[in-house]
């Protein structure tokens, strides 16, 4: 039984990603689709992110949260430096100063 759950949904998955490649294939995206689609990045990036920096043990935490402030000076480094080694270096040095020191 499992098996077949398995491979209905492959095969589903399979269905629904290759009939919009597949009906979309050689034909040019209208202006407005092209548009829309630019701001799907940062709506998936900033729910990723978003619930990764405010929810701790399954609960939503803004008092007491040690990733707030540090995800805030990671966010001001990538603004002013635009280099994501030093965004995840300050970021995480943060974080950890945040976990360990200060709450």
């Amino acid at each position: 039984m499992i098996w077949l759950a398995i491979i209905i949904s492959g095969l589903f998955t399979f269905l629904t990603r290759f009939s919009f490649i597949g009906g979309l294939a050689g034909r040019p995206l209208p202006a407005t689709v092209r548009a829309m689609l630019g701001y799907v990045t940062t709506a998936v990036l900033t729910a990723i992110i978003a619930s990764e920096v405010l929810v701790i043990n399954d609960h939503f935490t803004i008092a007491n949260n040690p990733q707030i402030p540090a995800f805030l000076l990671a966010a001001i480094i990538a603004l002013i430096f635009r280099n994501i080694v030093l965004t995840i270096a300050t970021g995480l040095l943060a974080l950890w100063i945040c976990q360990h020191m200060i709450y």
